[in-house]
């Protein structure tokens, strides 16, 4: 069986997947950050994503980008920016810029 999804339909089903991963948030001077849990903010552990107010733009690691990709099908670019566009509801400004460090191994 097929089923056809609109862009806006699946944009959406990926913010609430994201959502459910309840990522622990921390503002610091216009700059936001999201990591697994706190427990691994605790560790120092390898940020998520991460946001800046002043320079508008959005990061997103590797492994989520990965993960959102894979999960959904997308091309990476398409995952990185409907990434952002959640950030985007969860910081409350528009992100002009999004980069990930995939493939910077």
């Amino acid at each position: 069986m097929k089923y056809l999804i609109t862009e806006s339909q699946l944009d959406n089903v990926i913010y609430i997947y994201l959502d459910n991963l309840n990522l622990y948030k921390i503002e610091d001077r216009g700059d936001y950050y999201f990591w697994e849990s706190k427990e691994s903010w605790n560790r120092n552990d390898y940020v998520l994503i991460s946001a800046s107010r002043k320079r508008k733009d959005c990061f997103v690691g590797s492994d989520l980008l990965s993960e959102i990709s894979s999960f959904f099908s997308l091309d990476l670019e398409s995952a990185l920016l409907i990434i952002s566009k959640w950030v985007e509801t969860k910081v409350n400004f528009e992100i002009t810029y999004h980069y990930s460090d995939y493939g910077a191994d």
